[in-house]
């Protein structure tokens, strides 16, 4: 016994030992702790995914973490004031919260479902109607589903997501609208349900006021996805998921077309934007305009800027449709919109997606040997289809399978901090490089 405690304590002290002193300013985390699986309580304390990942991202940085609270409806307000640095609880990659901050690359995959009381209904589209009472999480991003999907259930929004098992299980509701990870969550609480969908495709991703925090966390998950650390706390965390980066350039390649998908997502706002102004959709000088700045940054981080200025020009034809798609609907049918100021909000919001694009662009190319192998359908198949038709979506597919860096090929560089593999000068990787605070024209 004396020797095993003694080896106990080696390893214990030689742990110790590998871990960063703590030496920086304290890492604020923002969760909202009603959100099973990534962010709850237990045994007293906060836990879940995301508070796995930032114990271990302040960990990595010599940083000690300070976990603080919000409430949904306050999230946006809350980061711009400066209550917490990053929020780190689910957070759904959206476009009004693309205003307000820098989001990282995503680190699951998931979609709003609907759940219902046993043979209420067999699909969503018969959750919408008179008579059906519906719960929500109120001021998030499933609020906005649930109004969206089914205009006329009867709405009731609740504080606490934890709440929404038990409305269902004392028959408070009807029905609830949840995202599919939380859902076994909900079902544990409600008993006997019928869970539909999903209604949409989503992603969760951390969202930094500050632009250098979001590249470096970013950089951070690449390369937690590249030694497999994130795909055991998926699996300790949601069980299977279609969402398995197994090498940094999957990480990469889900990451731009996350943030292609994002851009597009401003587009009802601006579309609505447009119309209370009475503003043609196209703008050709400021098409031109974004346009330019992509091959810039494109020839910044040794990406072929022709390639990008391609990529670029299918994103804008296709936020055309996308914002045509959306004004073709009747009115209440449209759902709630973010109301962003369309010159102090949506198009500074897409200045910084549209830098981020870049970004990615240049880590995929990076890996052009594994770009060409991958089929197009699967790119196409992962864009969001809600508001862009899918030949713009095939238009977008092709484009990132163009990408290429300038010059001769890349050779890989060893022992870097965001991976091995990285393309040497011209194609330079984004951790060099973080986004800058500028806000080139967007086409919007």
């Amino acid at each position: 016994m004396p020797r095993r405690r003694l080896l106990v304590a080696l390893l214990l002290a030689a742990a110790c030992a590998r871990q960063p002193p703590v030496t920086g300013p304290p890492l604020r985390v923002g969760t909202s702790g009603d959100y099973p699986p990534f962010s709850l309580e237990r045994d007293g304390r906060e836990d879940g995914f995301d508070l796995a990942v930032a114990r271990r991202y302040a960990r990595d940085r010599g940083r000690r973490l300070e976990v603080v609270r919000f409430r949904w409806p306050d999230l946006v307000a809350n980061l711009r004031s400066g209550r917490f640095d990053v929020a780190m609880s689910g957070v759904t990659m959206r476009a009004e919260r693309a205003a307000a901050g820098w989001y990282t690359r995503p680190v699951v995959e998931t979609g709003a479902v609907v759940i219902t009381r046993p043979a209420l209904a067999s699909t969503p589209e018969e959750v919408d109607r008179r008579g059906v009472r519906l719960a929500v999480n109120r001021g998030g991003h499933l609020e906005a589903v649930a109004r969206r999907r089914f205009p006329d259930a009867a709405l009731t929004l609740v504080d606490d997501n934890r709440e929404l098992g038990a409305l269902l299980a004392t028959g408070g509701a009807d029905a609830v609208v949840s995202d599919g990870l939380e859902a076994r969550w909900v079902v544990e609480q409600a008993g006997e349900t019928v869970v539909l969908g999903p209604l949409t495709h989503d992603r969760k991703a951390y969202l930094a006021a500050d632009a250098a925090l979001a590249a470096d966390l970013d950089a951070w998950l690449r390369d937690r996805d590249d030694d497999g650390w994130l795909a055991d706390r998926r699996r300790e965390w949601f069980g299977t998921t279609p969402f398995e980066p197994a090498s940094a350039f999957d990480s990469d390649l889900s990451a731009l077309v996350a943030f292609v998908d994002l851009r597009l997502a401003f587009m009802p706002a601006v579309a609505a934007a447009k119309a209370a102004a009475r503003l043609p959709l196209a703008d050709a000088r400021r098409e031109a305009a974004v346009l330019a700045a992509a091959r810039d940054a494109a020839t910044a981080r040794g990406l072929d800027a022709a390639a990008v200025e391609d990529l670029f020009e299918v994103q804008i034809a296709a936020a055309r449709e996308a914002q045509k798609t959306f004004l073709r609907l009747p009115p209440d049918r449209r759902g709630r919109v973010a109301a962003l100021d369309l010159a102090r909000e949506a198009r500074p919001g897409i200045a910084r997606v549209s830098e981020t694009i870049v970004a990615r662009a240049a880590d995929v190319a990076a890996h052009r040997t594994a770009l060409l192998a991958v089929e197009p359908k699967r790119i196409a198949g992962r864009l969001d289809a809600t508001f862009v038709p899918i030949r713009e979506r095939r238009r977008i597919a092709a484009a990132i399978l163009a990408l290429r860096c300038a010059g001769p090929p890349c050779t890989p560089l060893v022992g870097l901090s965001y991976g091995a593999g990285r393309c040497a000068p011209p194609c330079s990787p984004s951790v060099f490089s973080p986004p800058s605070r500028s806000t080139p024209p967007t086409s919007a």
